[in-house]
C-alpha cells in the first residue's frame, strides 16, 4: 500500500453484524482443550541459595521454550482453515467460525512474539538495523491493518499525513513495528463505534508520529509506568483483551534506540489517551 504524502483526512467504517441469531454463541474465547502427549522437556531451575544470576536466565529459557511451542501449531492451524475456506465458499456458518479461529491464530502469534520481545528486552538485545528510510514506507503496513482492525470493531480511524516528504535513520522493521504497538494498542482499549486519530507531521527536526483514542484512558498511577516492562498487565487483565503489556515497551526501546521518545498523556480512567512517538528526521 503506497501513501502520498499529503494532508488529508480519511475515515474508515465498516459495521459488521450477526448473519444468524443462533450463531451468536460463538466467540472468540480460546476453547479449553483435552491434554495432550508431548515431549517433556526438563529445565535445571537453580536451586536455593545459589547463583541468583541463573534465576533470569532460567526464566528466560522457560519463557523461550513457551514461545516456541506457542508458534508451532500455528502453521499447520493457518494451512488447515485455508483448505477449510476454500472447501466451503457457500457455507456462510462455516466461514464466520474460520474468521474466529484465524483471529485466535493471530493472538497467539502475537502473544508468542511479546514473550520472545521481552526476552530480548531483558537481555537488552533488541536488534536494529539502520538505514535511510521513506516515512511512508514503514508507515503504510500498520495504518493498513490498522484500517481492517478498527472496520471489524465498528471504530473510526482518521488519518492526517505530512504534506512533505519524510525520512528518518532506522530500522524499518522495529519502526513498524513501533506505530503497529501503539495502533493495536489504541484499537484493543478503545470500545466499539469508538474514534482513533493518527496524525504523522514534522515538528522543527523531528518526526512526529501521534495516535489518539477515546477509549479506556489510563490511571494516574499507572501512567508514569505505561512503558515499563509487563506495566500493563493489570490494565490488559482488567479490559479482558488478553496481551502481556509488552508492546510499550517495545515501542521506548525502539524509540530510543534511534535517537527519539515516546510518551503518554491520559486525563484518566475513561477519558482515553494519546501517545506520541517523536524521531529525528534525516535533513537532506
Amino acid at each position: 500500500m503506497g501513501i502520498n504524502m499529503s494532508v488529508r483526512s480519511t475515515s474508515f467504517r465498516w459495521s459488521v453484524g450477526t448473519h444468524d441469531a443462533h450463531h451468536e454463541e460463538l466467540t472468540d474465547e480460546i476453547i479449553a482443550r483435552p491434554p495432550r502427549r508431548s515431549t517433556v522437556v526438563l529445565l535445571e531451575a537453580p536451586r536455593p541459595g545459589g547463583d541468583p544470576a541463573g534465576v533470569p536466565n532460567f526464566k528466560n529459557r522457560v519463557l523461550t521454550m513457551v514461545a516456541h511451542e506457542l508458534r508451532g501449531p500455528l502453521t499447520p492451524l493457518q494451512l488447515a482453515t485455508q483448505l477449510i475456506r476454500r472447501a466451503s465458499a457457500d457455507r456462510p456458518e462455516v466461514l464466520r467460525s474460520l474468521d474466529m479461529i484465524d483471529r485466535q491464530v493471530a493472538q497467539i502469534a502475537r502473544l508468542a512474539e511479546d514473550l520472545m520481545d521481552a526476552i530480548r528486552l531483558d537481555r537488552d538485545a533488541l536488534h536494529m538495523t539502520l538505514e535511510r528510510v521513506d516515512v511512508a514506507s514503514f508507515l503504510a503496513a500498520p495504518l493498513a491493518a490498522a484500517a481492517l482492525e478498527t472496520a471489524k470493531r465498528g471504530q473510526t480511524f482518521t488519518v492526517q499525513l505530512a504534506d512533505r516528504t519524510l525520512r528518518v535513520e532506522g530500522d524499518p522493521v522495529r519502526l513498524a513495528q513501533a506505530v503497529s504497538n501503539l495502533l493495536h494498542n489504541a484499537v484493543k482499549y478503545t470500545p466499539e463505534n469508538g474514534c482513533i486519530t493518527a496524525n504523522v507531521l514534522s515538528d522543527g527536526k523531528d518526526l512526529v508520529v501521534s495516535i489518539k483514542d477515546n477509549g479506556l484512558g489510563i490511571s494516574a498511577a499507572l501512567l508514569p509506568h505505561i512503558f515499563e516492562l509487563f506495566a500493563q498487565s493489570s490494565r490488559t487483565i482488567v479490559a479482558s483483551a488478553g496481551g502481556l503489556g509488552v508492546g510499550l515497551a517495545v515501542v521506548k526501546a525502539v524509540a530510543e534506540s534511534h535517537g527519539g521518545t515516546v510518551s503518554a498523556t491520559s486525563a484518566g480512567p475513561g477519558a482515553g489517551s494519546e501517545f506520541t512517538l517523536r524521531l529525528p528526521i534525516v535533513i537532506e
